[in-house]
């Protein structure tokens, strides 16, 4: 009886995380894009963008440098087709080197729109004439091009439920393993009768 119950633990581990991926993907996530991929300070850069909200009480999106609290590069409104674009110039003063763009939109209530901050990269090559004076060692320090993939406080409220699916999903495995090895153990032991 635990062999089978612990077989049926090692199969129900799957079911949270198949839920929980069923659920992240019927999410639509917003897009953002620039026309181009290496810029200097000073330039400017169009910004375009898909899968957002024309809802009643809904922020325009926001364009930041960096993460959700960095510069603000821009504002736009969101078309009837729920997309943006718009342009924005690249700061001055900015080191040379790779840096997060982000464009988030917020809900009535203040929260983020689920599906964003969209985020994608820009490579800053060059120095204009206001960043020659600028000490390499200011804070304009550029993000690595993987810090797109660093998790952000605040991210909807997703990372909750994938963390609770995981750790279930991990229980009812371990669970699992457990019996059906205690119960493989036992039946290769020797029974000896009397």
């Amino acid at each position: 009886m635990s062999r089978k119950f612990g077989l049926f633990l090692v199969f129900a581990a799957a079911l949270p995380l198949a839920i929980v991926s069923t659920a992240w993907a019927c999410g639509v996530l917003a897009t953002v894009k620039l026309d181009k991929r290496v810029a200097s300070p000073g330039e400017t850069v169009t910004v375009t963008g898909k899968n957002y909200t024309t809802a009643a009480g809904a922020s325009p999106v926001t364009i930041r440098l960096r993460s959700r609290t960095g510069p603000v590069l821009g504002t736009t409104t969101v078309d009837g087709a729920n997309n943006i674009s718009d342009s924005i110039k690249i700061p001055d003063g900015l080191a040379s080197g790779w840096y997060v763009v982000m464009a988030t939109q917020f809900n009535a209530n203040g929260t983020a729109k689920t599906g964003t901050p969209a985020r994608t990269t820009i490579r800053i090559q060059g120095r204009s004439a206001a960043a020659a004076a600028v000490s390499p060692w200011s804070s304009a320090t550029p993000s690595g091009p993987g810090a797109s993939s660093i998790p952000v406080a605040g991210d909807g409220g997703q990372t909750l439920p994938v963390a609770l699916a995981a750790f279930l999903s991990l229980g009812f495995l371990a669970g699992g393993v457990a019996l059906v090895g205690r119960r493989t153990r036992t039946a290769s032991r020797p029974h000896l009768s009397v």
